[in-house]
């Protein structure tokens, strides 16, 4: 659970969010959860493709994104990471 001033920064700096279970449980991403700072529609196609697509994306791949074993974990990381921008 997140407090007040975490949620402010979230509307803030983090809205909109989108979290997804990673297709691979990790083995490309590096987590089974994934929290990017983007509306659904804007998520990459390529985070979800065929292995080979996924790898090469998750190698070039420089945008902030969560990372975690549980959805909670993922967004928390998400808000750690943007407060470091």
């Amino acid at each position: 659970m997140i407090d007040k001033r975490e949620a402010q920064f979230w509307l803030k700096y983090c809205y909109p969010t989108t979290i997804i279970k990673d297709r691979y449980n990790g083995a490309y991403s590096g987590a089974k959860w994934l929290a990017l700072p983007v509306d659904y529609y804007q998520v990459p196609k390529d985070i979800d493709s065929g292995d080979i697509e996924c790898m090469m994306f998750w190698e070039s791949y420089t945008e902030c994104v969560g990372k975690g074993n549980t959805i909670e974990e993922a967004f928390s990381d998400l808000v750690v990471k943007m407060k470091r921008l």
